[in-house]
């Protein structure tokens, strides 16, 4: 996408936003998150520490100005790096200035609102990807497939889950993308954790690697896991049945339907592959985008699905798991864009 039709696009979104201000009353509003900074400005990254939900630089929209408030130590970098060519300003503040205090000066005193205010409405919206954004996605998933796919391959027996890390890392930095959430787990802590953090043990017999990936704002999430020995018959069972419930979640990702009867497909599958009481051990995914879940599904969820929204299931079997990311297109059809075509 070139730079103008971009800044198209932002410019329309900007415009989006405005109506919601004026429909809540607010004189306007600060959108500090990372995820709304991304989404509003197609792309453009605002943060410094990688996990904080909130960035470094917000953006302040009101009826007459568009401003992005930066710290002077960021405003350089946010100007050349990530907002050239877009419609609106980037002005620099004092590091210690009071962004809240500033952002109400310049809005003339109307009631100032925040990201809380518009997320019922912002998070739809940033779930429905455009053209570009779904092109990102497809990127995206298949770094994230790469960098795990790579790591496992050179793995040896007596190698740590410390290894593997720095080998996904050391993929992601040259596509220039960062890893909010990395597990590993090798042999037991497998069976142990749903959520392993790695801990640098050997593996001998096998390891899991669980990957979200972020570039642009957007995220793709992927589990894969290496064996080392051939699987028991009992292992192999429960491989092959989260691999079952993976599939019958994605057939149930269509359009019109609701997260809540896909987790009821994924419930209805377990039951199906004789582990029924293993979907309350660990959530199942949801909705995939400018956050690592935008939205988690729970049991009853009337979150409706639609084209161009993207997602994340997560099945978990103890001692196996399965996850990809599928990619809604405009017609419906499903791209699971983080397995190899």
């Amino acid at each position: 996408m070139s730079e103008p039709v971009r800044a198209d696009e932002v410019a329309r979104r900007i415009e989006h936003v405005r109506d919601l201000v004026r429909s809540l009353g607010g004189g306007g509003v600060l959108l500090s998150t990372r995820r709304n900074f991304s989404w509003l400005t197609l792309g453009g990254v605002n943060h410094v520490v990688l996990a904080s939900e909130g960035g470094a630089v917000p953006l302040l929209i009101s009826e007459q100005n568009v401003v992005a408030l930066a710290p002077i130590n960021e405003a350089a970098r946010i100007a050349d790096e990530e907002l050239a060519g877009l419609p609106l300003e980037v002005r620099a503040v004092p590091w210690h200035a009071d962004l809240d205090e500033h952002a109400r000066s310049v809005t003339g005193g109307g009631r100032l609102l925040g990201d809380a205010d518009l997320e019922d409405v912002l998070m739809p919206e940033r779930s429905r990807l455009g053209p570009l954004e779904r092109e990102r996605m497809a990127e995206l998933g298949r770094l994230a497939a790469n960098a795990v796919d790579a790591a496992l391959a050179e793995l040896a027996p007596g190698d740590t889950e410390s290894d593997a890390e720095a080998a996904v890392l050391a993929t992601l930095a040259r596509g220039r993308a960062r890893a909010p959430v990395l597990l590993a787990a090798a042999d037991d802590r497998i069976d142990r954790y749903r959520h392993p953090l790695p801990a640098g043990t050997p593996a001998h017999r096998r390891l899991m690697l669980v990957l979200v990936v972020e570039r642009w704002g957007l995220h793709a999430a992927v589990t894969r896991i290496r064996e080392l020995e051939p699987p028991g018959a009992e292992l192999q069972r429960r491989l092959e049945a989260a691999a079952f419930v993976l599939d019958a979640m994605h057939e149930a990702t269509r359009p019109a339907a609701t997260l809540g009867e896909v987790l009821r497909a994924a419930v209805d599958a377990y039951r199906e592959s004789s582990f029924p009481g293993e979907w309350e051990l660990h959530h199942q995914g949801g909705s995939i985008g400018y956050r690592g879940r935008e939205a988690i599904a729970v049991p009853g969820d009337v979150t409706a699905i639609e084209p161009t929204m993207a997602f994340a299931w997560n099945p978990s079997i103890t001692g196996a798991k399965a996850e990809e990311t599928v990619l809604l297109q405009p017609d419906g059809s499903r791209q699971i864009v983080t397995r190899a075509t």
